[in-house]
């Protein structure tokens, strides 16, 4: 007689849930604050407002999230976009919005090829990299604007360049369309591309990866372009938003993406991301924002706000990471991953040293022989 057996139910694991659900959580729950304290934060002007202010700051934070989970990240998109915001105002006077959008996509790729060969070719660590060229494109957009900063000429708003900015679609604004399908290409790229399982298994772990024929500086150069072009992109949104642009464009702007990403559930250590949780903390850093501004908060708090906001998030994940195995609760099984998330137990696998070729261990193959 033998016993049948049954499924094991799998645990509950809290820090899976908090990386699928705990941001969007939060956000309804500051949508709700928000709701309470300011009588116009849902009108439909102040959500379209919310909506086109993270739109920029979400499309390079999609980017941005890949990078990190590649195992790096790019101080100088603050400097890039107002370079490029810069660039495509400059070319837009020149040419028109067909060589304004060229000039903001091309400056931007450009951008993120130079500090993609500053890391891989001349191998200058990203963080010292990246916060040279940081100051360094935004000298030069200093210069480019010595005589005054780069408009947008009044009698072209109604322009299609400028519509960009201020447009819509059934009072959706066009910037969070733009958004949007950044965030789906982001995916396609990530889960339906060769290059995309290549950078989450580089990030997951770059010894395996390298070991399996995986050639780091080219995963890690496509990374650094795929960022500078999304800086390009932002870079339409916000100028045309805002009509002008200059070497202070959007002061501590590299904070704002990593604080989103990080929030959103993107590990510094590599290997691991969600780009629905990017999404959700992008929304969720607007509405910070939008709500701070309403009540009257000075800027230099408004920083320290969003500093401690991702102090907290980089402290979250440390403690995560440490005691991985806290607060699991028992339930029944489940299957399919998350739509956008991806951790160490989705991304690919290699042999383990200790394992044969049968995926057996040494003393396993040794008693079947």
């Amino acid at each position: 007689m033998t016993r049948s057996s049954t499924a094991q139910p799998r645990s509950f694991d809290f820090g899976r849930f908090w990386d699928r659900w705990g941001i969007a959580s939060v956000l309804v729950l500051l949508i709700i604050v928000s709701t309470v304290i300011s009588p116009d934060f849902l009108t439909l002007q102040n959500i379209q407002s919310i909506l086109r202010e993270s739109a920029y700051v979400g499309i390079v934070a999609c980017a941005m999230t890949i990078a990190i989970m590649n195992g790096t990240f790019d101080l100088s998109v603050g400097g890039q976009l107002a370079l490029v915001s810069v660039v495509s105002l400059f070319a837009f006077g020149i040419g028109g919005t067909g060589l304004a959008i060229a000039a903001a996509i091309g400056t931007g790729l450009a951008c993120g090829l130079l500090n993609g060969v500053l890391v891989t070719a001349l191998k200058v660590p990203p963080f010292i990299a990246t916060l040279g060229m940081l100051f360094v494109f935004r000298g030069i957009a200093y210069l480019l604007t010595q005589d005054g900063p780069a408009t947008l000429p009044y009698a072209d708003v109604d322009s299609a360049f400028a519509q960009i900015g201020s447009g819509g679609i059934a009072y959706i604004p066009t910037t969070f369309i733009i958004m949007v399908l950044v965030f789906v290409a982001g995916y396609m790229i990530l889960y339906r591309t060769a290059i995309g399982r290549k950078v989450v298994a580089y990030g997951s772990s770059p010894s395996a990866a390298r070991f399996s024929g995986i050639s780091a500086w080219k995963v890690r150069l496509f990374v650094f372009v795929l960022l500078g072009v999304a800086v390009g992109i932002a870079s339409l949104t916000y100028a045309t938003r805002v009509w002008t642009a200059d070497g202070s464009a959007q002061d501590g702007f590299e904070l704002r993406v990593i604080t989103a990403a990080v929030l959103g559930g993107a590990s510094l250590q590599g290997g691991k991301g969600s780009l629905t949780g990017t999404f959700s903390a992008v929304l969720l850093v607007s509405v910070l924002n939008d709500l701070l501004v309403s009540q009257g908060v000075d800027a230099s708090y408004q920083r320290i706000i969003l500093g401690s906001v991702l102090v907290i998030a980089l402290a979250i994940d440390g403690l995560r990471t440490k005691f991985s195995g806290f607060g699991r609760f028992r339930r029944a099984p489940r299957t399919g991953p998350g739509l956008f998330n991806t951790s160490d137990d989705s991304a690919p696998q290699f042999p383990s040293s200790n394992t044969t070729k049968t995926g057996r261990a040494p003393e396993q193959e040794r008693q079947s022989q």
